[in-house]
């Protein structure tokens, strides 16, 4: 019993010390980064819209789209602008588009989102958000 027994602990021994697929280690999701840049402006006559910069950090070959929001106090998008990844530089200047005669003058947000695919997983990530005062002339 003992010869019969010896080897099939032999051939048992490396399976039990295998990890199992359910224990192996997840694999984390890829980092990127969104950064945006704008200052404070003046509500001129017209549609001229309001100036920022923006950079895009995702990983080789992901698609992504970074979408930018003007925030009133009140919490409203009063303007709103997207870049998207295969179309638009990682870098970049843009505007954000609105009429100075439907906006008030005072504190706003530009916030940025930035919606990136890795693989099947898409990922989301809001960038710091820049406080900004649009005054008139």
């Amino acid at each position: 019993m003992a010869l019969i027994g010896a080897p099939l602990l032999t051939l048992l021994l490396p399976l039990a010390g295998a990890p199992a697929t359910a224990d192996a280690p997840v694999a984390r999701a890829a980092e990127a980064s969104a950064k945006i840049h704008s200052t404070d402006g003046v509500l001129t006559k017209g549609c001229p819209g309001h100036r920022y910069r923006y950079a895009v950090d995702v990983p080789a070959g992901d698609s992504w789209s970074l979408e930018l929001h003007l925030v009133n106090r009140k919490g409203r998008t009063v303007a709103f602008d997207y870049q998207v990844g295969g179309g638009d530089p990682t870098q970049g200047k843009a505007r954000l588009q609105f009429c100075s005669l439907d906006m008030k003058p005072g504190r706003y947000q530009v916030r940025a989102e930035l919606i990136w695919s890795h693989y099947s997983d898409e990922q989301t990530l809001w960038a710091k958000p820049r406080t900004i005062h649009l005054r008139r002339p």
